[in-house]
């Protein structure tokens, strides 16, 4: 009973106020509602999983439990010192991008024993084009081993009320339910195929189905955070967005990001109307995409470079421009060569985050800047996580 009462005595209190404040932010400022709440027993240890929409979904899933749930959430959210030591005392427990390490095992595996409960979003990474990110079948072997009770969460309208490229938010509504309660006597008697699915199904969302509305008169802006070449003229870097829409500079495409989440265009040579049929049509361009040697792939303007590692002080290195080759990521006289390139992510909607050589840098760009297509081609070129196959996220494999 001493543990614990230490998890009790370290973080009720704490996340009492949290949970107040994550009340009034997420249904003033994001229109939150939920109805769901579950009144956890005081020795019952949970593992809540989500799938992941917002910046905001530790806060709304806060609201809907009566006692500490402890996020995990990848590292470079800790960057910084105050930052670091800020998340520290929330309880929220890190981890690497795309991995989990042995010491986040361990910190899970404590809380658990400690009768604490977790909450953990499987895929990684929010939302960018509607689908559902790789999640690893190894999340299996963990559920059965902690005898935890699973609380399986959906998050609906998150895409469409702060979508990953979002200008500003929309008018629309942002909802939370539990679909699905296992407890330990009721999985531990499934095999291990069936339990995946069962998660994977239940964590799927889809908004653009839902025929939901989502209301603002620049819903189209920073468009060009996820979408960097026209399908219709096959040009690089050429698009730009406003209002409502998404332009190409060069053949003067039009596309509208309509109210119903969809892609909407007079162009008969357009031809999605999903936003992940772009995104695979862009993966598909990478793949194809004739990369010579020493000539700048891409490049962009007013890039900060910074050193990031978690709990210390962000070191600025450079801000100006960077240029992509096929043998490295250049910025003013330096540069980093692509083969020692472990891991990347996209963190925030314009900052590209990466391992490099064993150390963590962020290039934090412009309000436009996309960082999905560095990724993809990092995926293509002779760096490491391209060898290793590391990256199950922005991979280019068809989602």
């Amino acid at each position: 009973m001493k543990k614990v009462r230490y998890v009790y005595r370290k973080h009720t209190f704490i996340y009492f106020i949290v949970r107040i404040f994550s009340f009034l932010y997420t249904r003033i400022v994001y229109g939150y509602r939920s109805k769901a709440k579950y009144h956890m027993k005081k020795d019952e240890p949970i593992i809540v999983l989500s799938n992941h929409q917002t910046d905001v979904d530790p806060f709304c899933l806060f609201t809907c439990f009566t006692r500490p749930i402890f996020p995990i959430a990848t590292d470079n959210i800790f960057a910084g010192k105050f930052r670091g030591r800020a998340f520290n005392r929330l309880g929220v427990i890190s981890k690497k991008k795309g991995s989990m390490d042995l010491n986040t095992v361990m910190s899970m595996q404590k809380v658990l024993s400690n009768k604490g409960s977790l909450l953990l979003f499987l895929e990684g990474n929010r939302s960018f084009a509607e689908f559902q990110f790789y999640i690893s079948d190894s999340i299996v072997k963990f559920l059965k081993n902690s005898k935890a009770t699973i609380v399986l969460f959906n998050l609906k309208g998150g895409t469409g009320k702060a979508p990953r490229f979002k200008h500003k938010r929309r008018k629309g509504p942002f909802t939370g339910e539990i679909k699905k309660i296992l407890k330990y006597e009721e999985y531990s008697k499934m095999d291990d195929a069936l339990l995946f699915s069962t998660i994977k199904d239940n964590l799927k969302v889809f908004d653009s189905e839902s025929h939901n509305l989502y209301k603002s008169n620049k819903r189209g802006e920073y468009l060009e955070r996820v979408f960097f070449v026209c399908p219709v003229c096959g040009k690089v870097e050429t698009l730009y967005s406003k209002g409502a829409y998404l332009h190409c500079s060069n053949c003067g495409l039009k596309v509208e990001y309509s109210e119903d989440l969809l892609l909407k265009s007079d162009n008969p040579n357009f031809k999605f109307s999903k936003m992940i049929e772009y995104w695979n049509y862009q993966k598909r361009y990478i793949k194809d995409m004739l990369i010579y040697e020493d000539k700048v792939i891409f490049s962009d303007k007013n890039v900060k470079v910074r050193k990031t590692e978690p709990y210390e002080k962000k070191v600025n290195l450079f801000k100006g421009e960077i240029l992509l080759t096929d043998k490295e990521l250049k910025y003013g006289k330096d540069s980093f060569d692509l083969s020692k390139i472990e891991s990347a992510s996209v963190v925030s909607g314009r900052n590209l985050t990466f391992t490099y050589d064993g150390n963590e840098y962020t290039l934090r760009g412009h309000k436009r800047f996309n960082a999905l297509k560095y990724i993809f081609m990092f995926n293509k070129l002779d760096t490491l996580m391209a060898k290793n196959k590391s990256d199950q996220y922005y991979n280019l494999e068809e989602n």
